[in-house]
């Protein structure tokens, strides 16, 4: 029985670091500066890291990083264009 705990134990194990090697990867793409108005972004400042925005599209392989500006922006046209398109549809 002790066997059968210890290799799904390092199956877990196996698995949790292969995921973590991706997601390194992935941050590794992490470009410096946003996306829409290429603002410059600084990785070692821990409030940028924190304000900024970060979408992945882990099956195209791309990282995009947005600026709280940008990001604001984008949410507010995402909103205006449900609220068009839901008054449309009645």
């Amino acid at each position: 029985m002790g066997s059968l705990k210890r290799k799904m134990a390092r199956k877990r194990a196996k698995k949790a670091k292969k995921d973590l090697n991706k997601k390194i990867g992935l941050f590794n793409q992490l470009q410096d500066e946003c996306l829409v108005c290429e603002k410059p972004f600084d990785k070692t400042c821990k409030e940028q890291v924190q304000e900024w925005f970060v979408t992945v599209r882990e099956e195209q392989g791309v990282v995009n990083l947005y600026c709280p500006e940008c990001w604001g922006t984008a949410q507010k046209v995402i909103e205006d264009y449900g609220k068009q398109n839901f008054s449309v549809d009645k």
